[in-house]
């Protein structure tokens, strides 16, 4: 597993009768960022959490960097973890936490936590306790960055953050991070954010991994053909290889199509027809078409 920066196989958690998170296989590449997506109540967060050691798994083994299983304290220091709700002392300003963090991390980059401050309009001499949730996300952000560590590990960065503030994050932030040369895992329900960052996507239901290609192979991979055709639709389309599905559009048939649609396309113009077109599909598309997908639920 030495070209990936984080990795499953096998993961599982359970919960009574709920499996959270069923044998899951994750493979994140060293300086990709991977868009970690779902439904709520799929399994990211569980699965965050298993990694960084919060949650003992039921099954399976990982590894981050390389460390195999839960991150020993020198591969902690390696790792930069923002939650979906931050755990912040409210009772401090942020001057006094950013001095507090620093103590924690020989590598502290004060320029950086600066600039970062300055970006996000983060007041230095206000408590953290009054900060809006947002703006405890983006110093949150700030303070997991400040170390440049090798593997950041985000867990729904962007809530609450207003549209100013997310762009900064996407344009700014990130655009760095993957310069450097740095690991992100990504877990996100804003798909637009996704698509616009990421090089790798996971999309994860009911603690299983439907889907885990690179924003290439979605995007060469991953389409709909609209056919007309001239008489009644063969019965035999959904056994071309690579069809996932098939829905009736009016007088068209709308077939879902994973792989290789040269083969799909070269079946279909056997059989006369009106019209045929093929659709790129965006990663909300892709998205809702493996999270929808029949499966356990």
């Amino acid at each position: 597993m030495k070209d990936y920066a984080l990795w499953t196989e096998g993961l599982r958690k359970q919960f009574g009768k709920t499996r959270a998170v069923d044998g899951i296989d994750l493979q994140v590449p060293h300086g990709s960022i991977y868009a970690f997506l779902g439904p709520n109540g799929a399994g990211k967060t569980t699965t965050i959490k298993m990694l960084l050691g919060l949650l003992r798994p039921d099954g399976g083994k990982f590894g981050l960097l390389d460390h195999e299983g839960p991150p020993d304290p020198r591969t902690l220091a390696r790792i930069g973890y923002v939650p979906e709700i931050p755990g912040l002392y409210g009772f401090m300003t942020t001057r006094e936490l950013v001095d507090f963090c620093r103590r924690l991390h020989p590598a502290w980059d004060h320029d950086l936590v600066d600039r970062y401050l300055d970006l996000f309009g983060l007041p230095r001499d206000r408590k953290v306790g009054g900060f809006s949730r947002g703006m405890k996300s983006q110093l949150a952000l700030v303070l997991a960055l400040a170390h440049r560590p090798e593997l950041l590990i985000l867990d729904e960065p962007t809530t609450g953050l207003d549209p100013l503030a997310r762009k900064n994050f996407l344009q700014t932030v990130l655009a760095e991070v993957a310069q450097a040369g740095q690991t992100v895992l990504l877990s996100t329900h804003l798909l637009e954010d996704a698509q616009r960052v990421a090089d790798t996507v996971g999309i994860i239901k009911s603690g299983r991994l439907v889907l885990q290609k690179s924003m290439d192979e979605i995007k060469a991979g991953e389409k709909k053909v609209r056919v007309v055709f001239q008489h009644q639709p063969p019965p035999w389309l959904q056994e071309i290889p690579g069809v996932r599905g098939l829905e009736q559009e009016g007088s068209a048939v709308v077939l879902t199509v994973t792989g290789d649609i040269s083969v799909v396309l070269e079946r279909v113009r056997t059989v006369p027809l009106f019209a045929l077109e093929v659709i790129d599909l965006s990663l909300e598309q892709v998205f809702h078409e493996y999270a929808t997908a029949p499966g356990r639920s």
